[in-house]
C-alpha cells in the first residue's frame, strides 16, 4: 500500500481543476461521532465512509491481517477495511494531488488523481489539524477503494471512497 503524506505528493504543475464531486453528510452522536455519506459525482467514487479514529495523530497506515492499522505518534488503531475491499489488491494508483480548506466553513477537500489515466476527483471531508496518509486497493467488484487517514486526537479521522472508474481507466489494470 502507497502510504504519502500530503506535503510529498503534490507540485506546482498539479493544478488541472478538479471535477465537482460533493460528499453528502450526517452526523450521528455515540462513542465516535460517524459522519458518512454518498460521494457523487461524474467520474468520482461512490459511497464512502468517515469516522473518527481513537489515536493522538495519524503518522502513516498498514495493512496487517485483512485490517487498516493506523500509527499515530504514541500508538495504533486498528479497524476493518470496508467490505468491498480485497487487502491483497494493494497499490492502484491513486495520488494525493491537492488538499486544502474548503470554502464551506468547517471543511477540508482533497484532490486524488489516477497515475495511468489521470483521472481525478475531490473529497470534501471535515476539517482537521495534520498530514494525511493513503493508499488505494482494488474492490472485490472490480472498483478502486481509496483509503486515508488524517488528523489528531479527538479530530483524527479515516475514510474510505469507492471509486467507479471509465472504461479507459480500469483497461489499465
Amino acid at each position: 500500500m502507497t502510504c504519502t503524506d500530503e506535503a510529498s505528493s503534490r507540485s506546482q504543475s498539479d493544478t488541472a481543476p478538479p471535477s465537482k464531486v460533493r460528499l453528502a453528510m450526517t452526523v450521528s452522536i455515540s462513542a465516535l461521532t460517524i459522519i458518512r455519506g454518498p460521494v457523487t459525482g461524474e467520474k468520482g467514487p461512490g459511497p464512502g465512509e468517515y469516522p473518527t479514529v481513537p489515536i493522538d495523530s495519524v503518522e502513516r497506515m498498514t495493512i496487517e491481517n485483512g485490517k487498516l492499522v493506523l500509527h499515530g505518534a504514541n500508538g495504533t488503531a486498528t479497524v476493518d477495511l470496508p467490505p468491498n475491499a480485497d487487502p491483497e489488491q494493494q497499490n492502484r494508483g491513486w495520488a494525493l494531488v491537492t488538499e486544502g480548506e474548503s470554502t464551506d466553513e468547517g471543511t477540508r477537500t482533497m484532490t486524488f488523481t489516477q497515475e495511468m489515466s489521470l483521472e481525478d476527483f475531490t473529497i470534501t471531508v471535515p476539517a482537521a489539524d495534520g498530514q494525511v496518509a493513503y493508499g488505494s486497493l482494488g474492490g472485490r467488484d472490480g472498483k478502486d477503494v481509496l483509503l486515508f487517514a488524517y488528523g489528531a486526537g479527538s479530530r483524527a479521522f479515516w475514510g474510505w471512497a469507492t471509486i467507479t472508474k471509465t472504461a479507459a481507466a480500469a483497461a489499465q489494470h
